[in-house]
Formats: C-alpha cells, structure tokens, sequence
C-alpha cells in the first residue's frame, strides 16, 4: 500500500508544545469496492521540561480487500495483496507497520520539531523524516511556518522479481496573521519534488485490437514537481463556536489541476462535550497521458483512477466527550480522559469506469473512535 506523507495544514493558532497526553484511536474504513481497512493507533506525548516536548507512535493497518479474488490477484484501488494468493478467507491480505519518535522544543522564542517515521509491509517499506521551523512576530499576531520532509520509498511487489525506488522532497510554507479579535487567516504554499518509480506494481494495462487484447505493465514518467497554494480562515461566529473556511489550488507536472474548498463549523455544547461538522468539494482534471482505453502501446500508459479527471466530496462529524468525576459512564469518571470520534462519507467520482470493478463512483465510510488521557 502506497503511504504518502505530506504535511497536514499548518495549526492556525500558535506554537504551544504539546500537551502531555496518550491517545489510543481504532480508525476504519469500508467502501463500495469492497475494501476494508483497520487502522488502531496509538501516540504518547510527553514534555521533559518547559521547552522541550517527544512523541511516539505506532500505527498498524489490517488490510482485507474481496477484490483479490478475481483474476488479476490484486485489488486495483490499494494494490493490497496476501503473502501467497489473497483473497480466499476472511484473515487480513495484508498488514501495515509504522512508527514515529518525534521531539518539539522552543529555542529564543520560536519552536522547532523534528520527527522520524519508519513503515514495513511484505512489499512496501518507507522512511521519512520531517521538520518544522515556527517563528512568532509582532506578539505572535504573526507567526510564520517553515517546513521540510523527505521520503525514501522502497517498493518490491510480490509478483516481480524487483525492487525500485522512489524518494520525496516536500517544501512548505506558511504564514498565520490575526487579523482581529474575531478572524485569523492563514496562506500556505507547498512544493512537492517525486523521483523514482510512481506506480505500485500490480496494476496492468490492456491494449485493445478489435475484440482482443494484450496486456502490458504501465508506464509513467520517473519525475513528478508538485505544486499547491492555500488560504484558510478562522472565523468565530460566537463565543463557543468558530467556522473554518478553506481554498486550495494545486497544479502539477503531469497536467493535474484540481480545486478544493473546505467548510468546517466547531462549537462547545457544554463543558464535556464539543462538536465539528465539516464538508470538503474537490475537482480535478487528469493527466496528459491518462486514457480510459488504449489501443496501441505508448511512451506513458496508467490505469490509476487517482490520475483520472473527476471529482469528490465528504462530510464528517466530529465529536469530544470530555469525562469528569460522578459521570455515569464507564472509564470516563475522570477528569483526565476523554472520548473523541468521527463519522465520514466519502464519495469519489471519475470520468471513466475503474480498471477493474468498471464502476465510476466510489462510496466510503470512515468511522474513528478513542480515548485521549491527559498525563
């Protein structure tokens, strides 16, 4: 499975160290493609004084995806496979590992982090490492964000006999101004640098001849610059809720283009419970080579519906339980716990039918549950 890792948007507010916590989630999805994936994490946080803070993480993804059934031994979305056939009973196809050691620590008034991360499965290894540079100006009404990541991916498919590479640089930009006792706007910019091997190693491409076909591995170009540029705002509405606005535009080597608009409204219900239900629009065009059918072989050739024109949207609810002493409920009777979950929809649609289901729209639930305990 093809982990990228690219930065989340920049915090809109400031450069605090982490809170001393451990969070234990069981994350899961579930789509039309018959995909199942789940996903327990969990992270600890921990300050060895005032300026200094270290984190830890491990995340494991239990894969099981019906698709492998078919001919073609692979599924087409998430390239997931089993260590032999796959797909003939009800045991995970595959399993994902990953750990992260990070520290944060504020020197002179600005804040640097670094983090490490390594991830294994049986044809798929990663490590990454990333860092960030926040400086605070104008009595941290302005706080500027200099960021920094690289990825060196290793990809050996159980079906070829090879193993190739593909290294990431990710360069990040951000600046945060309040603008007033009610509104904070935030641009970012990213650049994005991809070299190596791009595809994943199980999907196939089929030259149509008439009412035959031959079947080729795809071919994509060894280089790929990564561009995209956003604002977002935070808007308080009340004093107990806020609204998120958010655009992005992104733009590509290989002729991606896409939009993204984002909504977000939080509120605090009460003292132990606190609410957000947000909504995310995307477009995108393909790439130049991208083709639903191809009839002759070509320099560059790809099945990959996320290299398809199309478009996607999602909603999602989030919640925060917040457990106190007398509370009737099991292990939330303390003040140093809380219950945090989320409940999404996706939907995916693309211009041309997927390589191998033949279906254009994709369907997906997304359901998070767990506990954060403050230390």
């Amino acid at each position: 499975m093809l982990l990228a890792v690219l930065f989340s948007p920049f915090a809109l507010f400031s450069q605090d160290l982490p809170d001393n916590e451990i969070q234990v989630n069981m994350n899961s999805y579930f789509d039309n493609f018959r995909l199942i994936v789940l996903y327990p994490s969990v992270n600890v946080t921990k300050s060895l004084d005032k300026n200094t803070s270290i984190s830890g993480s491990y995340l494991v993804d239990a894969i099981s995806s019906a698709s492998m059934k078919m001919v073609f031994r692979v599924d087409g979305i998430t390239s997931a496979t089993s260590n032999k056939t796959g797909g003939a009973d009800n045991t995970p196809d595959e399993l994902r590992h990953q750990f992260n050691l990070g520290v944060t620590r504020n020197i002179l008034g600005a804040t640097i982090s670094g983090d490490g991360m390594y991830s294994i499965e049986h044809d798929y290894s990663s490590k990454t490492f990333a860092a960030n540079l926040t400086i605070p100006f104008a009595k941290k009404n302005t706080i500027f964000r200099l960021g920094y990541a690289g990825n060196w991916d290793k990809v050996f498919p159980q079906t070829r006999y090879w193993t190739k590479n593909r290294n990431t640089s990710t360069f990040n930009l951000g600046l945060t101004q309040i603008l007033s006792k009610k509104l904070i706007a935030q641009l970012d910019f990213s650049f994005i640098n991809i070299d190596g091997f791009m595809l994943d190693g199980y999907q196939v491409v089929r030259i149509l001849n008439g009412n035959n076909f031959s079947v080729l591995e795809p071919v994509e170009p060894e280089k790929r610059i990564r561009k995209s540029a956003g604002l977002r705002t935070n808007i308080a509405v009340s004093k107990f809720s806020t609204l998120l606005l958010g655009y992005r535009y992104y733009w590509d080597t290989w002729d991606v283009k896409s939009h993204t608009v984002d909504v977000e409204y939080k509120t605090h219900l009460s003292d132990a419970l606190n609410v957000g239900l947000s909504y995310r629009q995307y477009f995108q065009t393909k790439a130049y080579f991208f083709k639903p059918v191809y009839t002759q072989v070509e320099d560059f050739m790809s099945v990959d519906g996320k290299l398809n024109s199309g478009y996607s949207n999602d909603v999602s609810l989030d919640f925060a339980i917040k457990g106190s002493k007398g509370m009737n409920f099991p292990l939330l009777d303390n003040d140093n716990v809380s219950f945090i979950g989320s409940i999404g929809f996706y939907h995916r649609h693309t211009d041309s039918p997927d390589w191998v289901f033949g279906l254009n729209e994709l369907y997906a639930y997304l359901i998070s549950f767990g506990f954060k305990i403050s230390l």
